[in-house]
């Protein structure tokens, strides 16, 4: 065989397949971690993950550029984009400001990595339903061990076509990859040339070697550096590694080459660690004679409530949704449901829910066993006070407790996703500086200003157009109620370009005595369609007091002529 050296002095032999070696006699190669275990794993990649785990709650993101962005040394960098987005030119790691050049009207969204995660745990969990061995990989990966569990569903095909209609029901993208090896999986999901790529079961390393051999470096899962270093040395593809010695690999780019290559070619084991099964928190009570009256109802979820309460006590948890089932004698069974605004493990309050509903359970011939089970289990950040029981944000923490009890009893009783409260969001214009937030996707409490829900972490932020966090401004006057649309009124002006001295407004004339203004707000200059306005606070000769704006500021010479509004009345 003719060889060729590289600009490092290795010895390399083009894309020829080299011998199969023995990776435990190569000096400085991992060793072999004992017998093979067979395995099939399938590997799901969802490449516009961010994106499309916030497009199901921001249905204009499908149809429009989204972006997600983070903050790097005080800019706002692109995060992920969705398909649209990329296709126009967005980029993650692009600038925002770069990226509002190309497309001025793009949507954005603060990046949440954690959120992120937390959901894509959530979509692992959801996918024991084909093999209780899943495991999430990163950021946007599901590793699925399916052997053993193809015959249920028909074979793998059936299998993987299962899980692609399932996934892309759920409004996202995948591709998808069968192999012996999670790295070979993972390799084929991204470089591969067919969805889903099959490498052959039952396949050794030379197979694999053949299923690999074109696919770049980086299909290895190396560090930008590592491969950046390889493919300067012209070792830009997967079969380039193939004939070098793992020695000569290892004194120049680490141990991580061959670590990788070794772990996708099956010589060495990658285990999948399958999550840990959801306990969840229960208390059951079973009964030598059937109850059947409120009264003894009533304090047996008394008693339930003790024990789990106390359980969740001491695991630093509380339940967000919990359900009570009544076993009857007749064998089969009625189930009370209710949810809560916050992780919550004190008895008052969930006795409570509870009492609201019990006239809803029918005895029957009497009921024998009740289990009391919390599915959705949180843990509780404790709220520090001050000695005068006041949380960081001014509020007293017992008044906090009894706005989120309030909150769940008005939730509990017509629906959670009824009750909202407006959140600030960054912008001028009044109309878009506030968006309604749904009750589970809010703070701890209901305060302006509270930090997130330690159980909303896969909830939607509220529609921002700006990363920036937003805060209620305090430092101008706004009126107690905002017209929406605003309305048109006819203001008598002083002079061109002056402040009004009266306006009339739904037939009825109001003589103005003060005005203070004007006070300009601009649109964000991405948003060429909405003019400049001038705001004005007025108030007539019965004391009302009225916000008023001219749309289109008046420059001399300009035309048509300016349009005033009615925004906005004081109290």
């Amino acid at each position: 065989m003719h060889r060729r050296s590289n600009a490092a002095g290795i010895s390399t032999a083009g894309c020829i397949m080299s011998r199969e070696r023995n990776p435990a006699t190569q000096p400085g190669a991992p060793a072999l971690s004992g017998p093979r275990i067979s395995r099939r794993i399938l590997a799901a990649w969802l490449p516009w993950w961010p994106s499309e785990r916030l497009a199901r709650h921001r249905p204009e993101a499908r149809s429009r550029p989204f972006v997600t962005v983070a903050e790097s040394n005080g800019r706002l960098i692109v995060d992920a984009a969705n398909p649209r987005a990329t296709r126009a030119g967005l980029t993650p790691g692009m600038p925002l400001a770069d990226g509002r050049a190309i497309v001025p009207d793009v949507i954005v969204h603060p990046a949440d990595p954690a959120a992120d995660a937390l959901a894509l745990e959530r979509l692992a969990r959801w996918a024991d339903r084909f093999t209780p061995r899943v495991m999430p990989d990163g950021t946007d990966t599901l590793f699925l061990d399916i052997a053993g569990c193809t015959r249920i569903f028909g074979g793998e095909e059936a299998l993987t076509a299962s899980l692609r209609s399932a996934l892309e029901g759920f409004g996202l993208t995948v591709r998808l990859a069968l192999a012996d090896t999670p790295g070979a999986a993972w390799a084929l999901t991204r470089y591969g040339a067919e969805d889903p790529a099959v490498a052959p079961s039952g396949a050794g390393p030379d197979e694999l070697k053949r299923a690999l051999a074109q696919l770049p470096v980086a299909a290895l899962r190396l560090g930008s550096d590592v491969v950046e270093a390889l493919v300067s040395f012209g070792l830009d593809r997967i079969c380039t590694l193939f004939a070098i010695e793992p020695v000569e690999l290892i004194r120049r780019f680490g141990m991580e080459p061959v670590r990788r290559l070794d772990q996708a070619l099956g010589r060495i084991d990658e285990p999948i660690t399958p999550l840990r099964p959801l306990q969840p928190r229960e208390a059951h009570r079973a009964f030598a004679e059937p109850i059947s009256t409120a009264a003894d109802i009533h304090a047996a979820i008394d008693g339930l409530l003790d024990d789990l309460c106390g359980e969740m006590g001491r695991a630093g948890e509380g339940a967000r949704r919990l359900h009570l089932v009544c076993h009857r004698v007749e064998g089969d069974r009625r189930t009370l449901t209710v949810g809560t605004s916050r992780p919550l493990r004190r008895k008052k309050p969930l006795m409570g829910l509870f009492a609201e509903k019990l006239d809803q359970v029918e005895p029957g011939f009497g009921i024998d066993e009740i289990v009391l089970a919390a599915d959705i289990v949180k843990t509780i950040d404790e709220l520090q006070t001050d000695w005068s029981g006041e949380t960081p944000g001014g509020y007293r923490a017992a008044d906090e407790e009894e706005l989120a009890d309030l909150l769940d009893r008005l939730g509990n009783r017509f629906g959670f996703g009824r009750i909202g409260r407006p959140v600030p969001r960054q912008s001028w214009l009044p109309e878009r500086a506030a968006v309604r937030e749904g009750l589970l996707g809010s703070g701890s409490g209901m305060r302006p200003g509270s930090g997130p829900h330690p159980g909303s972490a896969a909830q939607p932020k509220p529609a921002a157009h700006h990363a920036v966090p937003a805060s209620w401004p305090e430092d101008r006057r706004r009126p107690l109620r905002l017209l929406s649309p605003p309305e048109p009124v006819e203001a008598v002006n002083l002079e061109p370009g002056g402040s009004p001295f009266g306006f009339r407004y739904r037939g009825r004339f109001h003589q103005l005595r003060a005005v203070e203004g004007p006070e300009r707000l601009e649109c964000e200059w991405w948003r060429e369609d909405a003019p400049r306005r001038d705001y004005y606070l007025a108030e007539d000769e019965a004391g009302g007091r009225y916000w008023l704006y001219r749309a289109g500021a008046r420059d001399p010479g300009t035309t048509p002529r300016p349009r005033w509004f009615l925004h906005g009345v004081f109290a």
